[in-house]
């Protein structure tokens, strides 16, 4: 049987089965007539006539041929994908993602000391190494198209401060000692201060632009002030601590009467007693005994024995506290939402911003009289003064009005908090504790187990949990 007649008795009963993609093939072979065999031409010719130019594999087909495999379906032919190009990407040799979460322990308390861990680089250590983008790798199918490969993607140079790159912009190191920290794709490296002895009457007060870690205690009568994050890994007394970021105080504080700890961030730590609390966000703690908290956000009082007893904590959106009181009905007061201060600090710089308006409203038409003439060089020197001075104090009217406007954006953001306020007690709420909520008050005359406590309809109402 000619080689013409082989292939058209092997087109007959025989199939060439492509995937849809193109990507691969099978050969599903019926037996050749009696006393013949097929020929591995005549297999490629039927490959061929199906469209089939590239990707056969020719060992696949030689071995159906000798082992005579009649009746199956197998694989004979595959594509090549095309392989996407590696995307630029960058390792970092330093904690880009620290946790600053308290961690709850499993007897239900909360454990500080996760939050003092502070990365630190030394001047020329190698922060992050960058790899750059690889180009894609066409690919193609059985019938010989090729198929497109995207290629890689770079990645933009990082930018922030105290560190520099390389040439090739592959290699970031240090260039001072310090702190690290990624926040918003930046890389800022800032220099710290770290006391490793207590903080007493020797060491005397101390007031740093940065980061403040100190492992010893602080005893009472010290001021303390970081314009970064304070953190104190030993015992706090009656002291008073402030910070431009937060404050953790691993061991907590026993103010005395005369403990303040104030700080833009927030404030965490295991205890608080006899201490003024006032945190721009939010306040964490173990147990607060007798003590004044303002938080601007959350109050969270957490663990198995997560108190609050006497004084006040005020909470700007929500206080969440485990027990609150005792049996001896020691008075104590939550408070929850819109304080009378930020309604009053509000009404307050809408009437300066009033003022200021008008001012500047005046100073503009003043201005606007105050033409330079044609010829600048026949202008009076009092008349130049005069214009120069009025100019400046519209440029100081602008810049006062941008704060009132930035004050009261931030005001309108609290207000907004409030409007979601509650008061959540997890176990107990004894008698002798006073609520207020939004401008509503609620006092506990029984001891009551598992609530949250919300304002609806001009009246506080209670939730069980």
């Amino acid at each position: 049987m000619g080689n013409l007649e082989m292939l058209e008795w092997l087109e007959k009963g025989s199939k060439v089965l492509i995937s849809e993609d193109w990507m691969s093939a099978e050969l599903y072979l019926c037996p050749p007539p009696e006393h013949t065999n097929y020929d591995m031409d005549t297999v490629l010719q039927l490959l061929a006539k199906n469209g089939i130019r590239k990707g056969v594999r020719e060992e696949r087909i030689k071995k159906m041929l000798t082992d005579k495999i009649y009746f199956a379906k197998i694989a004979i032919a595959f594509g090549q994908p095309a392989k996407e190009g590696q995307e630029g990407h960058y390792e970092f040799l330093f904690d880009a993602e620290t946790n600053r979460k308290p961690k709850v322990l499993p007897d239900g308390s909360v454990d500080y000391r996760m939050m003092t861990t502070i990365p630190t680089v030394k001047e020329g250590a190698i922060i992050a190494r960058y790899t750059p983008a690889a180009p894609g790798k066409p690919g193609w199918d059985l019938a010989g198209r090729e198929l497109p490969a995207r290629d890689g993607r770079e990645l933009p140079e990082i930018k922030g401060k105290g560190f520099c790159t390389s040439e090739d912009k592959r290699t970031y190191m240090a260039t001072i000692s310090g702190r690290i920290e990624m926040e918003n794709g930046r890389i800022n490296i800032k220099n710290f201060l770290e006391i490793k002895e207590d903080v007493d009457v020797l060491t005397g007060d101390i007031e740093f632009d940065g980061d403040v870690l100190i492992h010893g205690n602080v005893t009472s009568g010290r001021k303390i002030r970081a314009g970064g994050t304070l953190t104190v890994q030993g015992a706090v007394e009656g002291c008073e601590l402030y910070a431009g970021k937060d404050i953790v105080l691993t061991c907590g504080m026993q103010g005395g009467g005369k403990g303040l700890v104030s700080c833009k961030g927030s404030v965490s730590g295991k205890f608080f007693e006899q201490t003024k609390i006032m945190a721009g966000k939010n306040v964490n703690a173990n147990s607060v005994l007798s003590c004044i908290v303002e938080a601007g956000e959350d109050v969270v009082v957490a663990g198995r024995h997560g108190v609050i007893l006497g004084g006040t904590v005020y909470a700007g959106r929500a206080l969440e506290v485990t027990t609150v009181g005792n049996v001896a009905e020691v008075q104590s007061e939550l408070i929850a939402g819109k304080s009378d201060e930020l309604e009053k600090n509000l009404q307050k710089l809408e009437v300066e911003y009033k003022s200021l308006a008008e001012q500047l409203e005046k100073t503009t038409k003043v201005l606007s009289l105050l033409q330079v003439p044609k010829d600048p060089k026949l202008e009076p020197r009092a008349s130049q003064e005069r214009r120069m001075q009025v100019t400046r104090f519209k440029i100081s009217l602008d810049s006062q009005i941008n704060e009132n406007l930035q004050k009261r954006q931030k005001l309108l953001e609290k207000i907004e908090l409030a409007q979601d306020a509650k008061i959540v007690v997890r176990q107990c709420a004894y008698p002798g504790t006073r609520v207020r909520m939004n401008g509503v008050q609620y006092q506990f005359k029984e001891t009551l187990n598992g609530v949250t406590l919300k304002k609806k309809d001009n009246e506080i109402r209670l939730y069980s949990n």
